[in-house]
């Protein structure tokens, strides 16, 4: 398989950012992105996410976290960050990936998955945002649109 190179802005400045309670998923996710070319963080829980977030292009979010609830994390992200997020989890019922998606989870994958497959959607995700096509936040499209009005 092709090692298709996310490019020298995303190596040297973002990073895709693992939260996932098991150590074992976390450092085989992490290795197997860092083997094709995509910069990690890699935690495993609330706390160690407010450590990590400095400036990821994307968020790996384990929707049971032990003591931390995954979709709680997911609506404080949204609540100031558009990062692309993609949600995963044992036993993802429909009602759990209903209820990410529509507070604002871009993906999820259920576990067990193939490392291949995540690394697509991860990269999927990644060229997305960075071309534009990614959801625009509500609260920064409003202030591009008063900063607009403002200079016209």
């Amino acid at each position: 398989m092709p090692d298709f190179n996310l490019g020298p802005e995303i190596a040297k400045t973002r990073h895709v950012v693992i939260v996932d309670g098991d150590p074992a998923m976390r450092e085989m996710v992490a290795r197997y992105f860092e083997e094709h070319s995509i910069p990690v963080s890699a935690v495993s829980n609330r706390a160690g996410l407010h450590l990590a977030v400095m400036n990821p292009c994307l968020i790996l979010l384990e929707v049971r976290l032990g003591q931390d609830d995954g979709l709680d994390v997911l609506r404080e992200i949204r609540a100031h960050s558009d990062v692309p997020i993609i949600m995963t989890g044992h036993r993802l019922d429909e009602t759990d990936r209903v209820v990410g998606l529509e507070i604002g989870a871009d993906d999820c994958i259920v576990k067990p998955f193939g490392l291949r497959e995540l690394l697509a959607r991860v990269r999927a995700r990644i060229s997305a945002a960075g071309n534009g096509t990614r959801r625009a936040n509500s609260r920064s499209l409003t202030r591009r649109v008063q900063i607009r009005r403002v200079a016209a």
